[in-house]
C-alpha cells in the first residue's frame, strides 16, 4: 500500500490563538493516568468536583433486581451476512466500573494527515474522560482485517472513501453500506427506520426527485441518529509539472493526476519534447486481470485499457461510454444502444455478445472486482448487434448510475477459452479503452499507450463534457506509472524533472515545498468522498445513544480543518456522508455542533460518573438501569428524554 511520510502543514497562529504545535500537543496527552484504572468494577466511582456525581466517595457497582451487571459485545441482531459465534471486539459495560480503554484504529499510509486526525478523535474521547488505545495499522492490514463482514476490531475505526467515480454519481455506494443486509456493514449498525428509507429509495427508478426526497430523509435519520462519524470531505492535493503540460483536468476525489478517471491523460498537451506522461506512485499492481483485482492500484489503473458501459465527466455526470443511449424500460428492464464501429485493441469487433458474455462470465465465476455491476442482474440479452437488455432481479435506481459506470466489459473471443477467470493473468489484455497496454514490470513500471481511434481523444467530445478545461493539441502518446519508494522520494523527482506528476494525495505543505520548484503547481480539488470513522454498533457503550451524542459533540472537525488541514477540506453538516458537491447531499440534517462542556452534561444526565481523576465511570444504581435500557434492541436510536428516563445527575 502507499506509504506517506508525516510531515505536516506549518502551524503558525490564527484568530484563536491556537496554533498547530499546541493543537497536537493537547491531542497528545498521555493515556497513562486513565489506563491505570480501566476495567475496575466497583472501586473509586467517584466523580471530579465539576461533574456533581458521586460527592466524592467511593461507590460499589450497585445492580438492581433483575438487571445484568455486565453486557458484553455480541450480536443483538440475526444477520443474514454474518455466520460467527461473536464478533471480533471484545468489550464490556460493567455497572459502576470505569471504561476500559477505548480501541481506535487508523492507518498513517490512507491520507498524510491521518495521524493527527486520530491524535484528534483521541482527544475528544480524552475530554469526556475516556482511555483511548490508537492503533495505526497498516492500509492493507485495516482493510483486510478490520473490514470484514462480520465487523469491526475496534471501537472506532476510521479511514478516507476512495475517490471511485460511483461515489459521487449516486447514494447508495455510501448509504448502502448501512443496510442490515449488506455485507460492507462493518460496523454492525441497524437502524429499522433507516433500513425503510434505504429499501424504499433504491427502488424508485422513474422519478429522480422522489428518490432525492427520500434520499435526503435518510440522511437525516442517520445524522440525527449519529450512526457513524463523519468528520470531514478532504481536499484532493497533488503537485504537477506545469511546463511540459498543459491541460491538467480538476477532477473532484480524484484530482487531476489520480487514477479513478482518466480525463487529464486523454486532455493533455505536450509543452516541451516528450509525449509520455509520468506519474509517480507509491503502490504497485499484482496482476493484470481486472475483473478478479483485489481492487487499489490494478483495478484503477487497469481500466486505462478498458471501457464501461457508461462514463462520468468532472460535473460527476452520467456520460456516454460503449453505451450511447437507453435506460430503464419498466422497473426491472434496462435497454441499452452500443457504440458503433468500436474495435477491440486487437481489431476485432466490439458487439453486444461481448457485453453479454461478460455478464454471463461475471455471474457464472463471481467477478470479485465487478460485484456493483453484475449483482442486480437475472440476465442479459443481445437485441441486436448494438443493442443489448438486461433483466434485473429487482427494482435498482442505482443501475443507470452507479452499476453502469462500474461496469468493464472484456472481449468474449479472449476470454471464452479461459477456464479459470479468477487465476487468469492475461499477457496482453485487450480492451476497448483509450489506452492501450505496452508493458509491466511488477513493483517497478506499467506503461499503456495512446489508443487513436478512441472518442475521448476526439477535442469536440472533450469539449462536450470538460467544457473551458478542454486543452487544444496532439495529445499525449502514453501514459507510464513509475513506483517509488515513498512520497519524499517522489517530491525530489518531481523537482528533477524525473516525473510529471504526483500520482497521489499530498499534505498542504508537501506540496506547497514541490511548488517552491519552478514549473511545479500544487493543484486542489473538492472531494466527494468522505473520511468515516465508523462506529462499532455492538458494542454496548456505542449502543448508547446519549454517548453518541455526546461523543460527537466533544469532536472539533473545524477546528481540526482550520488549524491541521488550513481550510482544505469541508466539514459537513453534521454526521452525513454524502457530499455537498453531489446532487444528493442535503444540508438539512442535524448537527451535533462542538460542544464539549454540553457532551459532559449529556453524559452526567445519563447517570455516567467521573472519578476524582477524571475518568468517565458506567451508570450505577438506577442509573444503570436506564443505560441497559437505552442499549435494548429498539431503544437503540432513541434518547433518554424519549424513553421517558430520570435526569440522572
Amino acid at each position: 500500500m502507499e506509504s506517506k511520510d508525516h510531515d505536516r502543514q506549518d502551524g503558525g497562529e490564527n484568530s484563536n490563538g491556537w496554533s498547530r504545535r499546541s493543537y497536537l500537543t493537547a491531542a497528545t496527552v498521555s493515556t497513562a493516568s486513565f489506563v491505570g484504572l480501566a476495567g475496575c468494577n466497583s472501586s473509586s466511582g467517584e466523580s471530579a468536583g465539576t461533574t456533581g456525581n458521586g460527592g466524592g466517595k467511593d461507590q460499589e457497582a450497585q445492580v438492581p433486581e433483575g438487571v445484568p451487571g455486565s453486557v458484553e459485545t455480541k450480536y443483538w441482531h440475526d444477520w443474514a451476512t454474518i455466520d460467527a459465534e461473536s464478533p471480533p471486539l471484545d468489550y464490556t459495560a460493567k455497572a459502576g466500573a470505569a471504561l476500559d480503554p477505548i480501541p481506535m484504529e487508523f492507518s498513517s499510509e490512507d491520507d498524510p494527515w491521518m495521524r493527527e486526525h486520530a491524535l484528534m478523535m483521541q482527544r475528544a474521547a480524552q475530554d469526556l474522560g475516556a482511555p483511548v488505545e490508537l492503533n495505526d495499522r497498516p492500509l492493507n492490514q485495516l482493510y483486510a482485517q478490520s473490514w470484514n463482514t462480520p465487523g469491526l476490531e475496534a471501537v472506532v475505526s476510521m479511514s478516507t472513501h476512495g475517490p471511485d467515480p460511483q461515489r459521487g454519481l449516486d447514494p447508495n455506494p455510501l448509504l448502502m453500506r448501512r443496510h442490515k443486509e449488506n455485507p460492507s456493514n462493518y460496523d454492525n449498525y441497524y437502524n429499522p427506520e433507516l433500513n425503510k428509507l434505504l429499501e424504499k429509495q433504491r427502488t424508485i427508478t422513474g422519478d429522480e426527485e422522489k428518490r432525492k426526497e427520500v434520499v435526503a430523509e435518510a440522511q437525516r435519520e442517520f445524522a440525527e441518529d449519529v450512526g457513524g462519524i463523519i468528520s470531514l470531505f478532504p481536499d484532493v492535493i497533488t503537485a504537477v509539472n506545469t511546463n511540459k503540460w498543459s491541460g491538467y483536468v480538476k477532477t473532484p476525489g480524484n484530482g487531476p493526476t489520480g487514477d479513478s478517471f482518466q480525463w487529464t491523460e486523454v486532455n493533455l498537451q505536450p509543452q516541451a519534447d516528450s509525449t509520455e506522461f509520468v506519474k509517480g506512485v507509491t503502490t504497485s499492481m499484482n496482476s493484470l486481470n481486472l475483473p478478479w483485482a483485489a481492487g487499489g492500484a490494478e483495478e484503477k489503473r487497469l481500466k486505462y485499457i478498458y471501457d464501461g458501459l457508461f462514463d462520468a465527466n468532472p460535473d460527476l455526470e452520467v456520460v456516454p461510454a460503449l453505451a450511447t443511449g437507453g435506460g430503464f424500460v419498466d422497473d426491472t428492464t434496462v435497454e441499452l444502444d452500443l457504440r458503433e464501429g468500436v474495435t477491440w485493441h486487437d481489431g476485432e469487433s466490439f458487439t453486444a455478445e461481448d457485453v453479454k458474455f461478460t455478464v454471463d462470465l461475471y455471474k457464472n465465476h463471481s467477478s470479485t472486482s465487478q460485484v456493483a455491476f453484475y449483482e442486480p442482474i437475472e440476465s442479459a440479452e443481445v437485441l441486436g448487434e448494438h443493442k443489448v437488455r438486461f433483466n434485473l432481479k429487482y427494482a435498482d435506481a442505482a443501475f443507470m448510475t452507479q452499476r453502469v459506470v462500474r461496469s468493464v466489459i472484456i472481449p468474449k473471443h479472449k476470454w471464452e477459452s479461459v477456464d479459470s477467470p479468477a487465476n487468469h493473468n492475461p499477457e496482453n489484455p485487450i480492451g476497448t479503452g483509450p489506452f492501450t497496454y505496452e508493458s509491466w514490470d511488477q513493483g517497478s513500471q506499467f506503461k499503456v499507450s495512446r489508443n487513436e481511434g478512441h472518442w475521448m481523444f476526439d477535442e469536440s467530445w472533450r469539449a462536450e463534457h470538460l467544457g473551458d478545461q478542454t486543452a487544444s493539441g496532439p495529445g499525449i502518446d502514453g501514459v507510464i506509472w513509475v513506483n517509488v519508494g515513498n512520497v519524499d522520494t517522489m517530491l525530489g523527482a518531481l523537482k528533477q524533472g524525473k516525473v510529471d506528476a504526483i500520482g497521489t494525495t499530498l499534505s498542504n505543505s508537501q506540496a506547497e515545498r514541490a511548488a517552491s520548484t519552478s514549473g511545479i503547481e500544487k493543484m486542489v480539488t473538492e472531494n466527494f468522498a468522505p473520511l468515516d470513522a465508523k462506529l462499532m454498533q455492538s458494542c454496548p457503550l456505542i449502543r448508547d445513544k446519549e454517548f453518541r451524542v455526546a461523543f460527537a459533540k466533544s469532536i472539533d472537525k473545524k477546528g481540526f480543518v482550520d488549524e491541521v488541514l488550513l481550510g482544505k477540506a469541508t466539514v459537513p453538516n453534521g454526521e452525513n456522508p454524502i457530499s455537498p458537491i453531489t446532487p444528493w447531499n442535503t444540508e438539512d440534517t442535524k448537527n451535533y455542533s462542538y460542544d464539549p462542556e454540553a457532551a459532559k452534561t449529556i453524559l452526567r444526565k445519563a447517570g455516567y460518573t467521573w472519578d476524582s481523576d477524571g475518568n468517565l465511570r458506567y451508570p450505577n444504581g438506577e442509573a444503570w438501569a436506564a443505560f441497559v435500557e437505552r442499549i435494548q434492541n429498539g431503544n437503540t436510536h432513541k434518547r433518554r428524554t424519549d424513553l421517558g428516563q430520570s435526569d440522572f445527575s
